[in-house]
């Protein structure tokens, strides 16, 4: 093998190598942004299952529905109760906003600065007749 040959022959094996260990690094951060994202959504979710049970869970009083003795629930009686029984980890945020009889449970993820992975929201429409607060009196017909 001559010269010529022989630096054509390592040219390729660098490059190859090179491009070898590129491919190897990116699947490496794929994987790594994968699992932070998945991480990411198990808490928000665990979040929002916890929201949901606990407002099914908590008394069946009025002090979370609203005075005027609809089957509404009180969005600032809800948002303060719920700050108090259920604490969030670092990096998550939830919000209450009305809507209709129900109250739209979000909660925003925000990862570390300099995170690849992207803030996530999820959301979850809660009724007082779906968490069972109000129920129909029924009579019984004769």
């Amino acid at each position: 093998m001559n010269l010529t040959e022989l630096m054509v022959a390592s040219l390729l094996l660098a490059g190859t190598a090179t491009s070898g260990l590129h491919v190897w690094g990116q699947a490496s951060l794929a994987a790594h942004v994968g699992w932070l994202k998945e991480e990411q959504l198990e808490s928000v979710e665990l979040q929002l299952l916890a929201g949901q049970r606990w407002l099914s869970a908590v008394g069946h009083g009025s002090e979370l529905l609203t005075a005027n003795g609809s089957c509404r629930f009180d969005l600032a009686a809800v948002s303060r109760s719920a700050d108090m029984a259920l604490p969030l980890p670092e990096g998550l945020e939830r919000h209450w906003q009305a809507y209709g009889a129900g109250l739209w449970l979000e909660i925003d993820a925000h990862p570390p600065k300099g995170s690849p992975v992207e803030p996530l929201r999820r959301r979850q429409l809660l009724t007082p007749a779906g968490t069972g607060w109000c129920r129909p009196s029924l009579t019984a017909q004769p």
